[in-house]
């Protein structure tokens, strides 16, 4: 995959996800949830809510570890190393990068 091209996919996804990070993470300060978008607060159905902040909870932490892998990626770039398994050295095929432009690794292999 052209590097260029992987920079500014790898960018965009970048902002992307700091955006939703950022858009989650306030929405969970000022307590706001799916189900109750002005906030407030439901005692009848405490435990759906406490539910659904584990979850939001859990989607920010894994887009957190996305994100580090995003940034991860663009300093192979800076490295010369993207597209090169972090594992086995060897190149990771282009079309793993197009579907995840963050790979660094092969398919098959594991951190």
């Amino acid at each position: 995959m052209d590097t260029r091209v992987a920079r500014e996919r790898l960018l965009e996804l970048q902002r992307e996800l700091q955006e939703t990070i950022e858009g989650v993470t306030s929405g969970m300060e000022a307590g706001v949830t799916a189900d109750s978008p002005n906030g407030g607060h439901d005692f009848g159905d405490e435990g759906a809510h406490e539910q659904q902040a584990a979850e939001q909870e859990a989607f920010v932490e894994s887009s957190r570890t996305r994100l580090a892998s995003v940034q991860d990626a663009l300093k192979r770039i800076e490295d010369g190393t993207y597209g090169v398994s972090v594992v086995s050295g060897k190149p990771i095929p282009d079309e793993r990068l197009e579907v995840r432009p963050d790979a660094a690794t092969l398919a098959d292999e594991e951190l």
